[in-house]
Parts: C-alpha cells; sequence; structure tokens
C-alpha cells in the first residue's frame, strides 16, 4: 500500500499516551507527519527542533501550564499555528490562549473527524495568510518597477518625492493626467509606508452613482434605505491601519464632500443608518485629473477640503513630456507583455519605433501599454506599422493647408479640432460609451458632450472599435 503524500508536519504536545497514540494514526492517516511531546520543555524542544506546520497543545502538562508553552513557542516564531486541547473545566484558560495567539481550541474527548476538520482549516489559513505575504510582496515589486521605468528629470524627481513623503502619515493629492500611474503612484507610497502591512483600498470615485457613493466610502447598517437588506462595511473600515485611495475625487458629489470634510477632521465614521461613531485609523491618498483651481472657483469642489486633502502634492508628468523614457518603457512593457500573452514578440520596427517615439500619446502609460497589447496580439514576431492602432499609424502627417497655403489659424483650428475629437473617442472607448462618466472625466457638462457627438458626428458604431 502506498503511504500518503505528507502534507504538513504536527507537534501533538499531550501527556496522556492514548490520546497521543490515536491522534498520531488519525493525522497520520490523513497524510500528516506527527511529532510528539509531552512536557512543556520538551515541547519547546520540539518545536525548536522539528519547525512543525501546526502545534496541537495540552492546557494541563505535568510541568507547567500550556499557556506557558504557547507564550515560549511564540517567543521562538509569532506566526506559528497552536490550537489547544482543553477539558470542559478550562474552556476559560483555551479563550486566554487564544488572546495570546492560539488559532483555535478543542474540547477532550476530541472527536477525531473534529480534530482533522480544524487542523485542516487552521492549515489553509495558514496557507492564506501566507500567499497574500507574497502578493503583496509581488505588488511591492510590481509598483516599483511600474513607476519607476524611466530616467527622465520628471522621472527622477517623481521617484525622490515619493521616498520623501511615504514615511510620514500625511495626505496626499497626486494630481496628472488620465492613464499617468496615479494609483500605482498612490500604491508606491503604501509600500514605502509603516503602514505597508495593512490594506491598501481603491476607489474610482468617478465610476460611482451618487447614490452609491456615501455607502461605499462610509457603510451602511440593514434598513438604512430601501435595498439595504444586511449591514456592509465601507471603504474607510476596510482601510482601517492602511491606505485608502480615492481616485478622481474631483467627482464626489457636494454632500459627500461635506461628510468626508467632518471624517478627516474627527477620524472617525458613522456607518450610514448607524448611531455610534467608529474611530478609524487611515492615510488618505487622493487623485484627479481635473484642475481644483477651476472647480473650487466654480464652486464644484469645496476649498476647505482640497486644503485638508493637499498636506502633500505630487505632480506626474504625463508622457509627451517624458518622451526620453519610452525606449525604456517600450522594452519593460514588451517583456510583460510577452510573459502574459505567453507569445514571444522579439522586437518593433524601425518605422512602427519611429511612430511609437513621436505619437503625443494623450493617454499616457495606460494608452502606450494597451497599444503594444493589441500589436503583440496581432504581431508575427516583429511588430511592424501595420499593427499599431489605426490613429497611431495616421498621425505621420499634420493635417495639411489648404490649397494655396491657408491662414495659420485655420491650421491650428483643424489641429485643435482633431486632438479633441480623438480624446473623446478615447475617452467613450475607455468608459463603454458611458456619457455621463466621459463628461465627467473630460471635465465638460453632459450637454457639451453630446453637441460635441453632433458636431463631430460621432456614433457608438463607428467609436467602438477594439480599444488599443
Amino acid at each position: 500500500m502506498t503511504p500518503p503524500v505528507v502534507q504538513a508536519r504536527v507537534l501533538l504536545v499531550d501527556d496522556e499516551p492514548e490520546i497521543c497514540w490515536i491522534l498520531s494514526r488519525s493525522l497520520g492517516e490523513a497524510g500528516y507527519e506527527v511529532v510528539t511531546a509531552d512536557t512543556v520543555k520538551g515541547a519547546v524542544e520540539a518545536f525548536e527542533g522539528h519547525h512543525p506546520d501546526l502545534v496541537l497543545l495540552d492546557l494541563r502538562l505535568p510541568d507547567g501550564d500550556g499557556l506557558e508553552a504557547l507564550r515560549r513557542i511564540r517567543e521562538l516564531d509569532d506566526s506559528a499555528v497552536v490550537v489547544m486541547l482543553t477539558g470542559h473545566g478550562t474552556v476559560d484558560s483555551a479563550v486566554r490562549a487564544m488572546k495570546l495567539g492560539a488559532v483555535d481550541y478543542l474540547i477532550k474527548p476530541v472527536q477525531l473527524e473534529e480534530v482533522r476538520i480544524v487542523v485542516d482549516k487552521a492549515l489553509e489559513n495558514r496557507r492564506l495568510v501566507a500567499e497574500v505575504q507574497t502578493l503583496r510582496a509581488a505588488m511591492r515589486e510590481r509598483a516599483g518597477h511600474e513607476i519607476l521605468v524611466g530616467k527622465s528629470a520628471g522621472m527622477e524627481q517623481l521617484r525622490r518625492l515619493i521616498d520623501q513623503v511615504a514615511p510620514y502619515d500625511v495626505n496626499v493629492l497626486i494630481r496628472g493626467e488620465s492613464g499617468t500611474g496615479k494609483e500605482l503612484v498612490a500604491n508606491a507610497i503604501h509600500l514605502q509606508s509603516s503602514r505597508r502591512g495593512g490594506p491598501f483600498i481603491p476607489l474610482d470615485c468617478a465610476a460611482l452613482p451618487e447614490t452609491l457613493v456615501e455607502s461605499e466610502l462610509f457603510g451602511h447598517e440593514r434598513g438604512a434605505f430601501t435595498g439595504a437588506t444586511q449591514r456592509r462595511v465601507g471603504r474607510f473600515e476596510l482601510a482601517h491601519g492602511g491606505t485608502l485611495f480615492l481616485d478622481e475625487i474631483g467627482n464626489l458629489p457636494p454632500s459627500t464632500q461635506m461628510r468626508l470634510l467632518r471624517v478627516l477632521e474627527e477620524r472617525a465614521i458613522r456607518r450610514l443608518g448607524g448611531r455610534g461613531q467608529i474611530p478609524l485609523d487611515v492615510r488618505i491618498v487622493a487623485a484627479t485629473h481635473l484642475a481644483f483651481e477651476d472647480a473650487i472657483r466654480e464652486g464644484r469642489f469645496r476649498e476647505d477640503l482640497y486644503h485638508r486633502l493637499n498636506e502633500f502634492t505630487i505632480h506626474i508628468p504625463p508622457l509627451r513630456e517624458r518622451a526620453e523614457d519610452i525606449p525604456e518603457l517600450l522594452d519593460h512593457f514588451l517583456g510583460r507583455i510577452s510573459q502574459e500573452l505567453g507569445k514571444p514578440v522579439a522586437r518593433i520596427a524601425p518605422e512602427a519605433l519611429k511612430t511609437l517615439r513621436s505619437y503625443p500619446w494623450p493617454g499616457n502609460v495606460r494608452e502606450l501599454r494597451n497599444a503594444l497589447k493589441r500589436a503583440a496580439v496581432l504581431a508575427t514576431g516583429t511588430i511592424t506599422l501595420r499593427e499599431l492602432p489605426g490613429e497611431l499609424q495616421g498621425r505621420a502627417a499634420p493635417p495639411s493647408a489648404p490649397e494655396g497655403g491657408g491662414k495659420l489659424k485655420d491650421v491650428v483650428r483643424q489641429l485643435v479640432e482633431s486632438a479633441e475629437r480623438d480624446l473623446i473617442v478615447r475617452t467613450l472607448q475607455r468608459t463603454q460609451w458611458n456619457r455621463a462618466r466621459t463628461a465627467r472625466i473630460l471635465g465638460i457638462n453632459y450637454k457639451t458632450l453630446q453637441s460635441k457627438l453632433k458636431e463631430y458626428r460621432l456614433s457608438r458604431s463607428e467609436t467602438d472599435a477594439p480599444e488599443s
């Protein structure tokens, strides 16, 4: 008979030989390797010598208290997974053990199936914790790689500012055009701060209808409004101990702005429909592509909230202002895209490279990455001009002047209209033709957008080509 595959190593600490024999056999049949000890001293020595994945620890041992063994084991490894074994009369002690770091307890006489379930669950939780730590490390590495690509003066300044502000628990306002990587900068600030062990919770304020913004931010109690059938924890509570990233904060409605200001001043929230205040420890990083000065002057954004958020400002330069970084970005993105697609993309043809370097990139780094990914899907090894999006292929020559020369103002008007139409089309594609959101992103009102659609004769069928 083939022996079971060893899943993990369990240290069983109990001074009753029968219990040790029965549990060792049961766990062994389930695929666990079992090491035993029957004293506090033996438990500590076995833990140091065998590095078990989980400890089953009796509360009563001949040479001392199981709580003492737990304390000493946790001193050796504060992430040790310990399940207590206790009799009916010592449940209070088991509860105290959990406060000291034990993950669960079992009451004697134990049921073998229950032991297996508890052990399986505790080790699965341990695996998930390790997976989260690995993902956080990967996010830290990804954030660093994504942002640090480029040696231009603008990128060097961006890196310096992130390094300078990250350690200090101040609110940060990130300003930059759409597609420049504001969330990546916010994540880099979080990962370089003392809060990096806590959650990083993002929220796109432009993506939510006004009726849902406050519930999403602050949460709600059951019955707070029609449809609130159960309690919901908001983003502020989820971000406790970490960082809350509020993207496109300029789109918050006035009523929410006032409530957000109160939260920042009181460092506490009240769920919708709730009565008590919930204290919070959250760092706020906000971002916008809009001009706050115009929004404040027009009464669309509260000046006092702006100053509360703007304890430190970071400007992200648009890609057109750091064109010297494009070759390095191309190498970086092509390597990652090749891995994602499982398809080698060897190089970019000279004509395509020239176009990529000269294009103004109104959608910034996001647009560059999307254009490369689209081209990589179509390419058969080398990206040529044919695989690039149509708007890049048509950018080789600017609009020609009218026959006979033409006036400068006419040429300028044509260029402005071409750029405006192009920007509207791209934004519509990104929002999947959500006109209200498109208008907010562009910083114009809905009626103006409707007029532009008529002026440029834009329809969904014309703009729904695959986004690049």
